[in-house]
């Protein structure tokens, strides 16, 4: 999503561009996720999600094949554990009350989402815009094609050419080289590994999710996600920053998101990639505790992807420190889908001298230089 996004405003700015992407559009968590434009609960990426929004709006008055829906569907933090969302609401009244956080219950819950089993309550907040996984991304793939870039696909990137400390191109796995005046890494967890091949510059971790698609005759109308789910992707970072073993191997999280008559079961948040179908059963068994149906329902496409999340959970955008005409926009863990239009708007402005507005909390540059 990022790089695509990139592609169609420096495209749109009128430079010459050039993507490389190894596999194809939407192959990793832009085009793996469980499929929902959400608000981050972090204010370093409000602005960034509600402008892309705002860009996903736009395009609606192009010919692509995604249209992000009118209302938000509304998010669903939802416990077995009736204190958790009582005290989120509370919480989140405080510093989002915008997002209108409520404590829902009982029979009110049930008649908001009838699906739910009646021992959960739940925290409601007016955001969440489900949608297919991947359209978004292979939108914004085709408003970069139409622009004029051109798009290497299959064609993967072995490194970054160096004369000294400036980067002058990237070289391909077949040996052959692409001349930039600038290059902007926009490659996900594999991101530090480009920039830098020695190991030493390494704040972006994979944390990997699985994902199996349900068969619900009456899927919830609402994005449902488990009130502990922000909280385990914060342990993730964290076991990663402290040079831990696994993250979260002891079992899965509940997310469900429905779109386009898809709903998409979730999910995990693990250190080393997983064999997918292992975790089916336990995505399934956990699911059927909040919604009961999930349990019959027939079971489709199984995917995994890893999220590439920072080790203090903010993406890095801006120049990349101890690399002359290296850019990079890359570790937005799970907001990828929801923050990626508009922050790679951004580094387009600064890659074509314009003034950008990234916030100083996502400067590349908090994790020190690459040492030549």
């Amino acid at each position: 999503m990022v790089g695509v996004s990139a592609a169609a405003f420096l495209a749109e700015a009128g430079a010459a561009v050039t993507l490389v992407e190894a596999s194809g559009i939407a192959a990793g968590a832009s085009g793996r996720n469980s499929g929902v434009v959400q608000h981050p609960f972090d204010p370093a990426l409000r602005d960034a999600h509600l402008d892309t929004v705002a860009i996903y709006r736009g395009l609606a008055d192009r010919d692509v094949d995604f249209v992000l829906p009118a209302e938000p569907a509304g998010l669903l933090l939802v416990s077995l554990a009736p204190g958790g969302p009582r005290q989120a609401a509370a919480d989140l009244a405080k510093v989002w009350p915008e997002l209108e956080p409520e404590y829902v219950a009982g029979e009110t819950l049930h008649r908001l989402e009838p699906s739910l089993a009646p021992e959960v309550s739940a925290c409601r907040l007016r955001i969440g815009y489900p949608v297919p996984p991947d359209l978004a991304t292979r939108a914004l793939a085709s408003v970069a094609r139409r622009r004029g870039a051109r798009l290497l696909i299959g064609r993967a990137a072995a490194g970054l050419v160096r004369d000294g400390g400036r980067v002058s191109g990237v070289r391909l796995t077949d040996d052959t080289a692409v001349p930039a005046g600038a290059v902007l890494v926009a490659a996900g967890p594999a991101s530090p590994e480009l920039l830098d091949p020695s190991g030493r510059w390494r704040p972006i971790r994979p944390v990997w999710g699985v994902v199996v698609e349900v068969g619900l005759a009456e899927p919830p109308g609402h994005v449902l996600e488990e009130a502990e789910m922000d909280e385990a992707l914060g342990e993730a970072a964290v076991a990663a920053s402290d040079g831990g073993e696994d993250m979260r191997v002891e079992g899965p999280d509940f997310s469900l998101v429905s779109a386009a008559g898809r709903s998409s079961l979730g999910s995990t948040f693990l250190e080393r990639e997983p064999d997918p179908a292992s975790w089916v059963p336990r995505l399934v068994a956990h699911g059927r505790r909040f919604v009961p149906a999930i349990g019959a329902a027939p079971l489709g496409q199984v995917r995994s992807c890893a999220r590439p999340v920072a080790v203090d959970g903010r993406p890095l955008l801006g120049a990349v420190p101890g690399l002359s005409g290296a850019f990079v926009a890359a570790g937005h863990g799970p907001w990828g889908i929801s923050t990626g239009p508009a922050t790679a708007r951004m580094i387009a402005d600064l890659v074509t001298g314009r003034v950008p507005t990234i916030p100083a909390g996502l400067d590349p540059a908090r994790f020190g230089p690459i040492e030549r």
